[in-house]
């Protein structure tokens, strides 16, 4: 097997793996949502319906198994508020756990504090020789994560690895370009389309349809 046959293997079990987990946990739904921009949209995703312990353990461990594999030369994971903060926080316990190295998190708050230790970051602050990785939710069009680029890039020397987000959920209408910054996902609206279509699941029609815009 050749380095390119294994690499896309690795992604079609963890795609199926996570895929699993959100139905399982509820995250992934079927059926008519009003999206934020007012789309109407045959499925939704939730990453906040995540909220015990052992999803939260799952949630981690894959998302660490596919930072190992894609982004190897991270050092750091930053979490935009609000559902960014537990996602890191989930996965640089289960890197750890897996792979016995610790990498550093952070995340920042809406408005900078104005008392206490005071500041617009939480946790480690990130060096000239640091890789930050973004970690979010979903994407869809891409406002909030060149808000986050933006941010990093004014308030810290380190280079940005790239983001990486649990469902990449655009339609084939909605690519974008972040110029510098590489972006990936756990699983894509085409991930989810073919498996259903492997499950002989007739809403995978639906979902295709989206997708093109039909």
């Amino acid at each position: 097997m050749t380095q390119k046959e294994w690499l896309s293997e690795f992604d079609d079990r963890l795609s199926v793996e996570f895929i699993d987990f959100l139905i399982e946990q509820k995250v992934l739904r079927f059926g008519e949502f009003t999206l934020k921009s007012g789309l109407k949209s045959p499925f939704f995703i939730n990453i906040g319906d995540i909220y015990s312990g052992s999803a939260y353990r799952t949630l981690g461990q894959l998302l660490a198994k596919k930072i190992k594999q894609d982004f190897p030369k991270t050092t750091v994971l930053f979490g935009p508020p609000y559902k960014g903060i537990s996602m890191v926080t989930a996965t640089v316990m289960a890197y750890y756990e897996l792979f016995q190295k610790n990498l550093q998190t952070f995340y920042s708050r809406k408005e900078a504090k104005q008392h206490g230790e005071g500041g617009l970051f939480v946790g480690y602050q990130p060096k000239a020789e640091d890789h930050i990785l973004i970690i979010d939710d979903v994407l869809t069009t891409g406002g909030t994560k060149m808000e986050a680029i933006d941010l990093l890039k004014k308030s810290f020397p380190s280079k940005i690895e790239g983001i990486l987000v649990t469902v990449d959920r655009r339609t084939q209408n909605q690519q974008f370009n972040l110029a510098d910054v590489r972006l990936d996902s756990v699983i894509s609206l085409p991930d989810i389309i073919h498996y259903l279509k492997q499950k002989n699941d007739e809403r995978y029609q639906l979902l295709e349809a989206f997708y093109k815009g039909a």
